[in-house]
C-alpha cells in the first residue's frame, strides 16, 4: 500500500506541475484559433504572446551545470599548464604518468588519456535534458635526446580509454 502511494503521489504531482499547464495552454490556443469574434491579427498576437510566455518560463527552469572535469583531467591539465615535465627523460615520464596509451614512433610522441569534462543541462536541477562528454588526450613530445620537448593537451575524438 505504501509503495502505491510512493509511486502515485509523485506522478500526480508531476502531472499537475508539468502536464496540466501544457494541456491548458494548448486548449487556450485552440480556443483562440476557433473563436469567431476575434479577428486574425488579434489571434496571431495572442498566440505569439502565449508562446513568448512559455519560452520565458522554459528558460527560467533550465539550469546549465558548470563543467565537471574528472580528477585525471585536472591532474593532466596542471602538468600541462605548469610545463613541469619539460626536460624529463622517457623513463622519468613513464614513472610519473605510467605507460602511454599510444605512441607515435615517427614523431617521437607519447599519448596519454587525459580524462574528460562533462557538460550538462538540467530541467529545474532534477531531470537531465542532455549531457555532453568531452574526452582529452595529453601529448608528450620528445626531442632527439629523448627528453621532453613540449606537451599538449587537446580534445580527442579518436583516443579514449575508460
Amino acid at each position: 500500500m505504501i509503495f502505491i502511494f510512493a509511486l502515485v503521489i509523485p506522478l500526480l504531482i508531476m502531472f499537475v506541475i508539468y502536464i496540466a499547464p501544457v494541456i491548458l495552454i494548448l486548449f487556450t490556443i485552440i480556443h483562440v484559433i476557433n473563436s469567431k469574434s476575434i479577428d486574425i491579427t488579434c489571434k496571431i498576437l495572442i498566440i505569439i504572446i502565449i508562446i513568448l510566455c512559455i519560452l520565458i518560463v522554459f528558460t527560467t527552469l533550465i539550469h546549465i551545470e558548470a563543467d565537471k572535469p574528472s580528477e585525471l583531467y585536472t591532474k593532466m591539465k596542471r602538468i600541462n599548464d605548469s610545463q613541469s615535465i619539460i626536460g624529463l627523460s622517457k623513463e622519468q615520464v613513464e614513472e610519473l604518468l605510467g605507460k602511454p596509451v599510444r605512441t607515435r614512433k615517427s614523431s617521437n610522441v607519447y599519448l596519454y588519456n587525459a580524462g574528460k569534462i562533462v557538460k550538462e543541462v538540467n530541467w529545474r536541477n532534477c531531470f537531465s535534458l542532455w549531457t555532453k562528454t568531452y574526452y582529452y588526450v595529453f601529448s608528450v613530445k620528445f626531442d632527439e635526446t629523448d627528453e621532453v620537448e613540449s606537451t599538449l593537451m587537446e580534445e580527442s575524438l579518436e583516443l579514449y580509454v575508460p
